[in-house]
C-alpha cells in the first residue's frame, strides 16, 4: 500500500480547486449561451408562459433547485419522475408522466442529464417539443459525445434540444483521483449545473426588471414575511402549477 505524500494536496483541497477552476472555465466558455437563455427565460415569463424543468436520476436534484426555491422564480414547474430515475433506461416510460403536465406553445422545458444518453430524458425533450415548448439541455458534451445512446433512435439529449448548455464536466463525472487505487471520486455535475442555472435565474430577474416586469421571486419561508409573500407569488400561477398548495406555503 502506498503512503500519501505529505506535500500532496488533500482530497478536500483538490476537490475545491477543481470545482473553482471548472466554474471559471464554464463561465468563460458558456457566458454567451447563459445570457441568451436568460433573455429567453425573461421573455417567457414576461409573456406569462412557464418554464418546466426535468432531471432523471441524480439530475433530479439539479431540476429541483429551480422549483419553489428561496430566491427562485415562481413561474417554474418541476416535472416529477415517479420512479426517481430507476426507469430512466426504459423507452416509452416518459409517456407515463408527461401527459400530466399542461405544456403549451411558448413555454420552455429545461432537461438536465450529465450523459444525455438515457431514453427518459431524451423522450421528455421530444415530448416537450411536440407539445410546443422550446427545449434547453443541460448536459456534458465531453461525456455525451464519447458514449453511445441508449435510445433506439440513436439520438442523444443535446441532439434533440433547441439550446445546449454545456457543463463541460468530464466523462464519468468524478474528478478526484485516488493515489492508490486510481479510482475517481467526488462528482461535479450537480454543483456546476446548479451554478449555471442559478446564474441564469439572477440574469433573468435582472432582465425582467429591465422589461418593467416584477420578477416572481420566492423568499424563504423561514423569514417572517415568507408565507404571505410566497402565497402572492403562487396565486399568479396556481391554476397551471397544480402542485402548489394554496395554504401552508413553504420555501426553504
Amino acid at each position: 500500500m502506498k503512503h500519501h505524500d505529505k506535500d500532496a494536496l488533500s482530497g478536500i483541497d483538490r476537490y475545491f480547486t477543481i470545482v473553482m477552476q471548472h466554474l471559471e472555465h464554464v463561465l468563460a466558455s458558456q457566458r454567451s449561451v447563459m445570457e441568451r437563455v436568460a433573455v429567453l427565460w425573461a421573455e417567457t415569463i414576461h409573456q406569462d408562459h412557464l418554464i418546466y424543468v426535468f432531471g432523471s436520476g441524480h439530475s433530479r436534484y439539479i431540476a429541483g433547485e429551480l422549483f419553489f426555491r428561496a430566491g427562485g422564480l415562481g413561474a417554474v414547474m418541476l416535472i416529477d419522475d415517479p420512479a426517481e430515475g430507476m426507469a430512466e433506461r426504459v423507452e416509452g416510460y416518459a409517456a407515463n408522466f408527461m401527459g400530466k403536465y399542461d405544456i403549451q406553445p411558448g413555454d420552455l422545458l429545461v432537461v438536465a442529464s450529465q450523459s444525455g444518453i438515457n431514453p427518459v430524458p431524451i423522450e421528455v425533450a421530444l415530448e416537450g417539443k411536440r407539445m410546443g415548448a422550446a427545449v434547453l439541455a443541460v448536459t456534458s458534451l465531453a461525456h455525451s459525445q464519447v458514449v453511445q445512446s441508449r435510445h433506439s433512435s440513436g439520438h442523444k439529449l443535446y441532439e434533440v434540444s433547441d439550446i445546449v448548455l454545456d457543463t463541460m464536466v468530464p466523462k464519468g463525472d468524478a474528478v478526484v483521483e485516488l493515489p492508490n487505487s486510481g479510482w475517481r471520486v467526488s462528482p461535479v455535475s450537480t454543483i456546476i449545473s446548479v451554478a449555471i442555472l442559478n446564474a441564469i435565474v439572477a440574469q433573468t430577474a435582472c432582465n425582467l426588471e429591465d422589461l418593467g416586469t416584477l420578477p416572481p421571486v420566492f423568499v424563504s419561508a423561514n423569514l417572517p414575511e415568507g408565507d404571505v409573500h410566497n402565497q402572492q407569488v403562487v396565486k399568479k400561477y396556481w391554476q397551471r402549477l397544480a402542485r402548489f398548495p394554496m395554504l401552508n406555503i413553504q420555501s426553504g
